[in-house]
C-alpha cells in the first residue's frame, strides 16, 4: 500500500479518527505521518493529530501493548528536553489528551507533564492546555508547581497565554488563582482556546470572569 502523508492530513481535517487508527495498526509509514502531523503549522492538522493519537494509544493500551504507549510517552518527554535537540511542539497537550484516554497513567505522567512544559517558556501553552484538558485530575500537580506557573505566566503576559492560564485555574478550580484572574477582567483581546474538538474565541476578560464564577462556584 503506497500511503501519502496527504492522505493522513486529509483523514484529520474530516477528523475519521476510525480510518486514521485502522491504517496505523496496518501500516507503520501511516503512524510516522500521524506523528509528524502534530508539528504542522496549521491548527486544523495539528489537534486533531493530538486526538487521533491519544485514542490510538488507548487502541493499544486495551491491546496490551503497555510498554509501546509508555515508549511513546517517553519520547514525547523527551522531545520536551533541550537535550532532544528541539522543543517538542504539542508534547504537553498530547499526553495530557492521552492521559484522558487512559485515565491509569495520571501517575506519573500527569504531573511530569506539568513540570516540563514549565521549564520551556515555548511549551507553556501547552503545559496550559494540558491542565485545563485534565481539570481536577492535575489539581495537586497544579498546586505543587503554582508558583512556576504563575511566575511564568505572569513574565510571558501575553494574551493567548492568559486566556489559556485563565480557562484551566477555572477548569481545575483553582482558587489561589483569583487575584491574578482579577486583573484581566477588563481586557479585551479576542483568545480562542481548543475545546472539546472545536475553537472558542472571546475577549480574555470574558474568559477570565468564567474561570472566577467558577472558582466562586457560580453556575453560567
Amino acid at each position: 500500500m503506497h500511503l501519502q502523508k496527504q492522505t493522513i492530513k486529509e483523514l484529520l481535517l474530516k477528523r475519521d479518527f476510525e480510518q486514521i487508527i485502522f491504517l496505523c495498526n496496518k501500516n507503520v509509514r501511516a503512524f510516522k505521518f500521524l506523528r509528524s502531523c502534530l508539528y504542522d503549522v496549521d491548527s486544523r492538522i495539528y489537534w486533531p493529530a493530538i486526538e487521533a493519537i491519544a485514542k490510538l494509544m488507548q487502541v493499544w493500551w486495551q491491546e496490551n501493548k503497555k510498554e509501546k504507549v509508555r515508549e511513546f510517552i517517553r519520547n514525547l518527554f523527551w522531545s520536551m528536553n533541550d537535550e532532544s535537540g528541539g522543543i517538542g511542539w504539542n508534547a504537553p497537550q498530547t499526553v495530557a489528551e492521552i492521559i484522558i484516554h487512559i485515565p491509569q497513567l495520571l501517575e506519573p505522567y500527569g504531573s511530569m507533564m506539568v513540570a516540563h512544559a514549565f521549564e520551556e517558556p515555548p511549551l507553556v501553552k501547552g503545559g496550559l492546555w494540558g491542565i485545563g484538558r485534565l481539570g481536577e485530575r492535575i489539581k495537586d500537580s497544579v498546586s505543587f508547581f503554582q508558583n512556576e506557573i504563575f511566575s511564568k505566566v505572569l513574565k510571558i503576559n501575553e494574551p493567548e497565554t492568559l486566556g489559556l492560564f485563565a480557562w484551566a485555574m477555572g477548569e481545575v478550580s483553582f482558587k489561589p488563582a483569583l487575584p491574578y484572574l482579577k486583573n484581566l477582567l477588563q481586557r479585551t483581546e479576542e483568545v480562542a482556546i481548543y475545546i472539546n474538538g472545536k475553537f472558542y474565541k472571546k475577549p480574555l476578560g470574558k474568559w477570565a470572569n468564567e474561570a472566577i464564577k467558577k472558582l466562586k462556584g457560580i453556575q453560567k
